[in-house]
């Protein structure tokens, strides 16, 4: 995929060579499936043409709204799975099973295999199979993922003042680490969702709203562990974090510009971990592939992505 940022761009084809010019210069299109283009500027008649001939989707966001040319669009198929509440409930069920044992996992590496929270989401998890809405479904997601920050508290020191997971606006610092790796991994999800010819706004698991990238969220539940967790926890287990990377005030508690480098730099650690499936930010695209051809039709069963000793 090909990713272009800039103001005053063109998106122009000649003689069947298909570019962009920017301010910089001009960037040949060649080998790609999905060319994103953000901020503001102009599209060509003959290059849209051009992509289409292609089979090249052009995805176009700007401070007015965004737009996808895709001469195969998957929205379709996509609306008609969100619409069909037993599908919709059985990838749901998919995605939440595969969170919760990757939940599991973390809690093995920190060395609370034997806590009563990790018996806690054992039992809880029987509770994925029984829901049949999902409202219902969600319920029993909160309360595992409850239950799971739950322990992680006993390997968190009390400095951090980590007593519970808070959002809008984060309380303490490790919910506040939490929250700006989370948003990393979105972006990630959606990029990935996009290039694969998805709208990140219909999810499953989680409700559409409004311009909310609901599906980038189903996508995430499946790598928060790996890329999140395994970041932020060992930053605060081994304080490495200090209370010089936030800025606190009565609205919350914030990493300021040297907490978020140090943060960034353990996820960009973790986003480009060498392990015997890929690096983690391929094996994001390979999920939203996977999710594409389940609800295209080309596969029978979406497999949520599930950490094991390989990865």
């Amino acid at each position: 995929m090909e990713f272009l940022y800039g103001w005053g761009y063109l998106l122009k084809a000649k003689n069947g060579r298909l570019s962009i010019k920017l301010s910089s210069g001009e960037k040949p299109i060649d080998d790609c499936s999905c060319v994103e283009l953000d901020g503001e500027g102009a599209l060509a008649i003959n290059a849209l043409r051009e992509a289409i001939r292609r089979g090249l989707r052009v995805s176009v966001k700007s401070r007015h709204g965004r737009a996808i040319i895709d001469p195969k669009p998957l929205t379709v198929h996509q609306i008609a799975k969100f619409l069909n509440d037993d599908l919709r409930l059985k990838v749901s069920k998919l995605i939440v099973q595969a969170a919760s044992i990757n939940k599991l996992y973390v809690l093995r590496l920190v060395g609370l295999k034997s806590s009563n929270e990790y018996s806690k989401i054992n039992g809880l998890m029987e509770g994925i199979d029984k829901a049949t809405t999902i409202w219902g479904l969600m319920a029993v997601e909160a309360e595992i993922t409850k239950t799971y920050y739950e322990a992680l508290r006993q390997v968190i020191p009390l400095e951090y003042e980590f007593t519970a997971r808070s959002r809008r606006p984060p309380r303490d610092p490790v919910s506040a680490s939490l929250s700006y790796l989370n948003m990393q991994l979105y972006s990630i999800c959606v990029r990935a969702l996009r290039y694969h010819g998805l709208d990140e706004r219909i999810g499953f698991l989680h409700e559409p709203r409004g311009n909310r990238a609901s599906l980038a969220l189903d996508l995430a539940e499946e790598f928060r562990q790996p890329l999140v967790d395994a970041a932020v926890i060992p930053a605060f287990t081994s304080r490495s974090m200090r209370k010089s990377d936030f800025t606190y005030s009565i609205n919350g508690i914030f990493l300021n510009n040297r907490g978020r480098r140090k943060m960034l730099k353990l996820f960009r650690h973790r986003l480009n971990l060498t392990t015997p499936k890929g690096k983690f930010e391929e094996l994001i695209y390979a999920q939203a592939s996977k999710l594409a051809d389940w609800i295209s039709g080309s596969r029978g069963c979406y497999e949520p992505f599930i950490l094991t000793l390989e990865v």
